[in-house]
């Protein structure tokens, strides 16, 4: 059976067998549509809606010709044979979105008005059909809205609402019932400022294209819900206050991660080491929870979840839980982004530098590298460049480019240098430097060089009351004495490097210093000390997943 498909709603179209068809001219395509809804009509009917202003025989010649365009632009036998109706054949199926429309399913069906952008010259019967029509499947359409905007209310899915809101004011946008219906709604939802947007929007329309003002139901309603948002947000201010606090102490407080070098005093380390670290995920899973009671499209509200997703990030890395970390840096970028916070974007871009730095994964580090001098090619910190410069130098040394390697880090220190001649705090970032340095002559199998950089990296350190980062290079010390054969010197940094790590609860970087420490015990013959620092070695290694030491440790077990 031969099927016609009637496409009504919006921009007309018919196929015949899923082919697009079209008419010679439009009286010959109007008649065709008439007869789609209409069904069955008298010849005499469609004389006088199309060619009422001709003579009876003209009318009747002109309808016949009308017929016969429409037959030789479908199929011969779209029409039965009756004299007096014309009527579509049963031998063919003709299909109509118009005759499918229901309140149920018009809002996914109802692409537009009837026949849109469709008329015909000097046939005002037919337009005021078509204009009916309209109203009539618009009405339709309308309801449609309204009760896919009830079903929403009743699951509390106020996040999809807004979309159908904004049908009922395109389509009737003088209406100020719809607008105080949706006002209520976004009331209901606690979105106070979409309620009060609204009303705005409808004052402005009011007023540019009528010079009125809205209704005293509506501004009655507008003033309700404006005392209303004034009343919680002294409530949600107090949250913010908290909430923002909250991130910032735990910020403060969480120095786990060394790549970060925090230029910490000796009287500071104290309050640090007193902290308890175990507490950190069940404070991040607080201010989770203290965020949802917050309106998540406010900018406070994504500052906050910018911050604390980008703390728990750093957090979960630090301890090995990669997948949780890279989520919640993701999320942190995602909402640096949308608040173009350039500081926070370079943070997040630094954590996946060290996630890749832990994992040594090259290629990752390389890629966020990159990230990051794109970004300060747009706004250059000179700070950030030098801590770029100085995690690019570890990446060619890890990739033994040792020439780019020597340069940007030499470069990173006359950035750090320079910048310390106004503050003490970047001395930290000269000593991360030369610790690279250090460990690219190591890799060199230059250990008295290797050596000379990190006492140096030591030495500033000390010089300027900086204690963290210290565990690091008092390791990377002791593994180049060690390298050299001088193994109690060696044994006497590894000690130091062990008794900050376990002030600072720090775990980036012990593993190597385990397995040192093991390698000396050996030394010594004490192969049951060997044992244990060995098998904490490959503990932290496999937590951390870093293939490097693992692989190291696991010959070594």
């Amino acid at each position: 059976m031969d099927i016609i498909s009637v496409k009504l709603l919006g921009t007309p179209s018919v196929k015949l067998n899923n082919k697009l068809i079209s008419f010679p001219y439009k009286k010959a395509e109007a008649l065709f549509y008439y007869v789609v809804i209409n069904k069955k009509i008298s010849r005499e009917e469609a004389i006088n809606m199309f060619w009422s202003e001709s003579v009876e025989e003209t009318g009747r010649k002109s309808l016949r010709d009308a017929l016969y365009k429409i037959k030789t632009s479908t199929i011969e036998n779209i029409f039965s044979n009756s004299k007096s109706v014309i009527e579509f054949s049963n031998d063919l199926k003709v299909d109509s979105d118009a005759d499918n429309i229901t309140e149920t399913n018009a809002v996914n069906l109802y692409t537009g008005n009837f026949l849109m952008n469709f008329s015909v010259k000097n046939c005002y019967d037919f337009e005021n059909w078509i204009q009916e029509k309209r109203d009539y499947y618009k009405e339709i359409y309308i309801k449609s809205v309204h009760k896919k905007i009830n079903e929403l209310i009743s699951v509390s899915d106020y996040s999809s609402i807004e979309k159908y809101g904004n049908i009922l004011i395109k389509n009737d946008p003088y209406n100020e019932k719809n607008y105080r219906y949706l006002m209520r709604i976004h009331t209901l939802s606690e979105d106070y400022n979409k309620a009060i947007k609204l009303y705005y929007e409808l004052s402005n329309v009011l007023k540019n294209d009528l010079d009125v003002e809205p209704e005293i139901k509506t501004r009655k309603l507008f003033k309700e819900i404006l005392d209303l948002k004034n009343t919680i947000n002294s409530d949600h201010n107090g949250n913010y206050a908290n909430l923002k606090s909250k991130v910032e102490n735990l910020t403060y407080y969480y120095t786990m991660y060394h790549e970060t070098y925090p230029s910490l005093s000796s009287e500071t380390i104290d309050a640090l080491s007193t902290s308890n670290i175990s507490d950190i995920e069940s404070e991040l899973k607080d201010i989770e929870k203290d965020l949802t009671v917050i309106d998540d499209l406010d900018t406070e509200y994504i500052k906050i979840k910018m911050e604390a997703s980008y703390l728990a990030g750093r957090y979960y890395i630090s301890i090995g839980e990669y997948e949780k970390g890279i989520r919640n840096i993701q999320i942190s970028i995602k909402l640096a982004h949308k608040l173009d916070n350039l500081i926070y974007l370079l943070n997040n871009h630094k954590q996946m530098i060290f996630y890749a730095i832990q994992t040594d994964n090259n290629y990752i580090m390389n890629d966020y590298i990159n990230r990051c001098l794109d970004l300060l090619e747009k706004r250059d910190i000179i700070d950030e460049r030098g801590i770029i410069l100085r995690l690019q130098g570890l990446y060619f040394i890890k990739t033994e480019n040792f020439k780019e390697a020597d340069r940007v880090l030499n470069e990173s220190i006359s950035i750090f240098s320079s910048l310390n001649k106004f503050s003490s705090k970047y001395s930290v970032n000269i000593s991360a430097s030369y610790n690279y340095l250090g460990q690219m002559n190591k890799d060199l199998g230059n250990y008295e060089e290797a050596y000379d950089y990190f006492m140096k990296a030591i030495n500033i350190c000390m010089e300027n009351s900086v204690v963290k980062g210290l565990e690091i290079f008092y390791s990377n010390a002791g593994q180049a004495l060690y390298s050299m054969g001088r193994f109690k010197e060696s044994e006497d940094l590894i000690n130091i490097a062990i008794e900050y790590f376990d002030k600072f609860n720090v775990i980036w970087g012990r593993d190597f210093t385990e397995y040192y420490k093991a390698l000396l015990e050996i030394k010594k013959g004490n192969h049951a000390e060997a044992k244990i620092h060995s098998q904490k070695a490959y503990d932290l290694a496999k937590k951390l997943n870093n293939p490097k030491s693992l692989c190291l440790i696991a010959k070594l077990m």
